[in-house]
């Protein structure tokens, strides 16, 4: 028995490990399989809601009118398809917007009724296309997204004391840096 508890705790503490070390992917993974899950649930019931209030949300953080009905769904599988590239880093969070709203513009003006609309799989094969046209590749700095990321820990947070106490030394902040370990 003893041994058996032994090789539990053994594995418990690996996977663990295993699960730190690949938080990133993990979260990605989740990510995608979450939104992937709303959109499926929304496709059987014919209904946009949910996909509506998140893709007005996003276009909001980017001061931009929130999008046409018709070119929801095809929007939010974009934003399925990065949602995993951004977890691990693979496309900063700028270029996830620059391709967000490239997308959109394109297909405000090439298709404003969303017809024909792509397939998920094509929404891919054109992510894949601005990938390497642009030549986004993930910068060897840049860390994926982790849990104290989802958390909020605070270490990007520039308290007002840090501020004062820099008036008053002279001294700059660099902000290039915040929260980064």
């Amino acid at each position: 028995m003893k041994r058996v508890l032994l090789a539990l705790l053994l594995l418990l503490l690996i996977g663990g490990g295993a699960a730190w070390y690949w938080q990133s992917q993990l979260i990605g993974t989740a990510g995608r399989w979450y939104l992937g899950r709303i959109a499926s649930r929304e496709n059987a019931s014919g209904t946009l809601d949910e996909r509506r209030r998140i893709l007005a949300q996003m276009n909001r953080y980017l001061l931009m009118p929130p999008p046409a009905d018709a070119q929801v769904p095809e929007l939010f599988d974009l934003v399925t398809q990065l949602s995993s590239r951004i977890a691990t880093g693979e496309i900063s969070l700028n270029w996830a917007a620059y391709i967000y709203t490239t997308y959109q513009r394109d297909m405000i003006q090439q298709r404003p009724d969303g017809l024909p609309r792509r397939s998920s799989d094509e929404v891919g094969a054109q992510l894949a296309r601005y990938v390497e046209f642009f030549h986004i590749q993930k910068r060897p700095d840049q860390r994926g997204v982790t849990v104290s990321d989802l958390m909020g820990t605070g270490d990007d947070v520039i308290s007002l004391d840090e501020i004062k106490e820099a008036e008053r030394t002279g001294k700059q902040i660099d902000l290039r840096n915040r929260g980064a370990k």
